[in-house]
């Protein structure tokens, strides 16, 4: 009897492999409909807090919002820290977007000071494309204002610039 259990189980599973397999080789056609362009991309690339650059990651949630982490290490300036970005105006060829950035800031002002301190950044920026090139290359353009200053300028609170470029991966 127990042998006899194990035959039909084993009759069982061979016939659902076969059947599987069976429906595999008809695959039903499907169409999938267009995917949206800014949801989870990840991109990589370079990111200035000018006068210094450093290697920038970034990840797009959805059409409006993305993480972007930056690590900048020059001999004069350590800056590591996490950036949310808001895009409010959306175009084919560019956007404009506000961001918010805290991280850790070290460097040299001016007069030779060093500040080390953590801080914030916030300010406006322009992220565009020229897709005549590279369709996964984008550009991007911001001025600020960080509590904690400039590297090579007056500390305190200073207005500051920025740039980058980064390549999507997908």
């Amino acid at each position: 009897m127990r042998l006899a259990l194990l035959g039909n189980r084993n009759l069982s599973l061979l016939i659902c492999l076969f059947s599987l397999t069976f429906l595999l080789l008809f695959p039903t056609p499907v169409t999938a409909g267009e995917g949206d362009s800014y949801l989870l991309r990840l991109g990589g690339g370079l990111q200035c807090v000018y006068p210094e650059f450093g290697y920038s990651g970034i990840i797009n949630l959805n059409k409006n919002s993305a993480l972007q982490g930056m690590f900048v290490y020059t001999d004069y300036a350590l800056v590591y820290g996490g950036k949310y970005i808001y895009r409010f105006m959306l175009r084919p060829t560019h956007n404009l977007y506000g961001y918010g950035m805290l991280g850790y800031f070290s460097f040299f002002t001016d007069s030779w000071e060093l500040i080390s301190s953590p801080g914030v950044i916030s300010g406006l920026g322009l992220e565009f494309t020229t897709s005549d090139f590279i369709t996964n290359l984008k550009y991007n353009l911001e001025v600020g204002f960080s509590t904690v200053g400039a590297p090579g300028g007056p500390p305190g609170p200073s207005i500051i610039y920025g740039g980058g470029i980064h390549f999507y991966i997908f």
